[in-house]
C-alpha cells in the first residue's frame, strides 16, 4: 500500500521542486497551493528564504503567516504534489482563498492522491489549532471541490467573483476534528514515523510495549521529579494519548529502541503542552534508569530537534522540568537549549523551561 508525509520544503528537494513545475508548464496546467513556487523558477533558494519569512509573518491587512508543504510518496521518495495552509485569514482571504491551496502533479492525478493531501493538511490545522477550514474552488473543478466534500466540506456559498479569477466560486467549510476522526480510515495512507540516530531508533508506541514502558514510568526512582509515578493503567492510556497524538497532530512521544537488539528503552518526542499558559511544542524524554548517563536521551532528543525544524513550522522548540530535575535541564542545555524562564505551578512548585530556536 502507497504511504504519504508531508515535508517542509529545504534544500534537498531542489531539482525534485523544478521538476514538479516544469511538469505543470508542459501540461499547461495551473499550478495552485505552491506558495508561489512558479514565480521562482531559477531561484528556488529565493523561494525558501520567502516561504520561511512568511511562515513567521504576523498577520494583518496586507498577509498571514502560512506554510508550505511538499506531499511525498515514501516508496519512490517523489514529490507528488504540494499544499499551502495559511495560519490565520484576514479579510482578504476571509473573502477569497481560504485557509487551503492544493495541487497533484499532472501525471499522477485521478488516483485519490489529492484527498490524502487534503487530510494531512487537516492535521497540520489541527496542529495549529484551527477549527474551521474555509475553502474555496472554481465550480468548473470538480476534482477540487470533490475532494472538499469527500472530507466533509460543506457547501456555504456559489457566487461570481470579478475580483481575481472572473469565474463562478463554490466556498466550502470543514470541521477539521470532525473530518480527521470520520475519515482515519485514510491512516492507513500516511507514512509511519520512523527516525535513526547512530544507536537508536525512533518509532510509534504501542500496546506491545506496555511492560517495557512500565519498567521506564512505573520506577518511582526514575520519576521522582514528575508529579507521580506511573502505575499500569496511567502507561497504557499514555501509550493510547500519544497514538492519538500521532492521528492528529502527526508527532507524540515516540518509542526509542537500541538498534542493536529493537529493546524499547524510553521515549521521546514532541508535543503540545502548556507552558506557563501557552500551548507551545516540546521535546519530552524518559530513558530506563539502569542506561541513563549514556547519552542516549541527547540522541533521541537531537534527532527528534532536527525533525522537528524540517518537518514543522514551530519558531522555536521548548523543553520544561521540574527546576530540581538538573539532568533533563543538562539534557536540553546539551542540544542546544538555553534557559527561557521560571514560573510556580502546582505540579512543580517552580517549573524551569528551556528553549532553542530556528
Amino acid at each position: 500500500m502507497e504511504k504519504f508525509y508531508l515535508e517542509v520544503p529545504g534544500p534537498a528537494r531542489k531539482e525534485a521542486a523544478f521538476e514538479y513545475l516544469r511538469e505543470f508548464v508542459e501540461y499547461r496546467s495551473a499550478l495552485n497551493g505552491a506558495g508561489g513556487l512558479n514565480h521562482f523558477p531559477e531561484d528556488y533558494e529565493g523561494w525558501l528564504r520567502m516561504t520561511e519569512e512568511r511562515a513567521l509573518a504576523q498577520p494583518n491587512e496586507e498577509r498571514v503567516p502560512a506554510r508550505e508543504f511538499f506531499l511525498i510518496r515514501e516508496n519512490d521518495n517523489k514529490v507528488i504534489g504540494m499544499i499551502n495552509i495559511r495560519l490565520a485569514l484576514n479579510e482578504q482571504f476571509r473573502k477569497y482563498g481560504g485557509h487551503i491551496g492544493y495541487s497533484i502533479r499532472p501525471t499522477e492525478r485521478a488516483r485519490g492522491y489529492n484527498k490524502i493531501n487534503l487530510y494531512l493538511g487537516l492535521k497540520v490545522c489541527h496542529q495549529y489549532g484551527i477549527q474551521t477550514v474555509f475553502m474555496d474552488a472554481d465550480l468548473k473543478n470538480p476534482a477540487s471541490w470533490k475532494t472538499m466534500e469527500a472530507l466533509g466540506g460543506e457547501r456555504i456559498r456559489e457566487y461570481f467573483e470579478d475580483e481575481k479569477s472572473h469565474c463562478m466560486v463554490v466556498d466550502y467549510q470543514i470541521d477539521v476534528k470532525k473530518a480527521l476522526l470520520e475519515h482515519a480510515d485514510l491512516e492507513k495512507h500516511v507514512a509511519e514515523f520512523h527516525l535513526e540516530t547512530d544507536r537508536l531508533f525512533l518509532r510509534p508506541l504501542t500496546l506491545n510495549d506496555l511492560d517495557a514502558l512500565y519498567a521506564v514510568l512505573g520506577d518511582p526512582e526514575n520519576m521522582q521529579h514528575y508529579p507521580y509515578t506511573f502505575d499500569e493503567a496511567r502507561v497504557r492510556d499514555w501509550i493510547e494519548r500519544n497514538r492519538m497524538r500521532y492521528q492528529m497532530y502527526g508527532f507524540g512521544l515516540w518509542g526509542v529502541c537500541r538498534k542493536e537488539n529493537g529493546e524499547l528503552i524510553g521515549d521521546c518526542g514532541l508535543t503540545l503542552q502548556n507552558i506557563d499558559g501557552e500551548m507551545l511544542p516540546e521535546i519530552g524524554y524518559h530513558i530506563r534508569r539502569d542506561l541513563q548517563n549514556m547519552g542516549y536521551a541527547k540522541e533521541a532528543a537531537a534527532a527528534v530537534r532536527d525533525w522537528a525544524f524540517r518537518s514543522t513550522s514551530y519558531p522555536a522548540l521548548y523543553s520544561y522540568c521540574k527546576y530540581t530535575n538538573i539532568a533533563s535541564i543538562k539534557t536540553a542545555e546539551s542540544i542546544g537549549m538555553v534557559f527561557d524562564r521560571e514560573y510556580p505551578d502546582e505540579a512543580n512548585g517552580i517549573t524551569h523551561v528551556s528553549v532553542i530556536k530556528r
